[in-house]
């Protein structure tokens, strides 16, 4: 299923309930601050749920684009358990509440398997947040390629979307979300030539990190 509205369908119950909260606190003249505090909540769900076009930086089938919105906090080489089995280069991506949350294939290819982790509400500082929180761990692959996607749930809320979960899928393409605060890992293989350092900051669907 591709999601191309404008503002997403699963944020209108969180726009609906902001968007009353507001309308009450202006019949029944709430304090000012009060008023302004759920003008900001609502204001705030209409952003969150927003559904951009992306435009990669490159395309074909030999490029990796950032699958999440957020900052790169860690990269390293580890063992991938999820499905391969095998050493590749793990690139981790902290989102924030500003950041968008729709997360986006990596590559052009086939979406071949996932597997969902009902998981715990451990704080994402936690060391055991990305073994024990929930999570959904997407496979993707291509002729040239093989990447490994795992999305990450906060302490705030335990809701992580899927709208893809199996099948073609082109580069950039909405697949899921995670609702509220999370983290995503994007596994590459180890050959793979790295375009991104800690610290920087990337867009799904648009932000190179790797080729090979």
């Amino acid at each position: 299923m591709k999601k191309t509205e404008f503002i997403l369908t699963e944020g209108y119950v969180f726009i609906g309930v902001t968007g009353i909260l507001f309308l009450i606190s202006i019949l029944f003249r709430f304090d000012t601050l009060w008023q302004l505090a759920y003008f900001v909540l609502f204001g705030f769900m209409v952003y969150f749920f927003i559904n951009p076009e992306r435009i990669p930086d490159e395309k074909g089938d030999d490029v990796i684009i950032s699958p999440a919105d957020g900052e790169i906090i860690e990269i390293t080489q580890t063992k991938e358990v999820f499905f391969t089995n095998t050493e590749m280069v793990k690139i981790s991506i902290r989102l924030s509440l500003l950041d968008n949350h729709i997360q986006r294939s990596p590559i052009e290819g086939i979406l071949k398997q996932t597997q969902y982790l009902h998981g715990e509400f451990l704080a994402l500082s936690s060391d055991k947040a990305s073994e024990l929180n929930e999570q959904n761990r997407t496979l993707f692959e291509n002729n040239k390629l093989t990447v490994i996607t795992n999305q990450i749930a906060g302490f705030l809320t335990r809701r992580i979307v899927t709208w893809q979960t199996e099948g073609e899928i082109d580069l950039a393409q909405r697949y899921g979300m995670i609702m509220f605060g999370s983290q995503v890992d994007v596994y590459i293989p180890t050959e793979a030539k790295l375009k991104v350092i800690v610290g920087e900051k990337v867009k799904a669907g648009e932000s190179l990190i790797a080729m090979v």
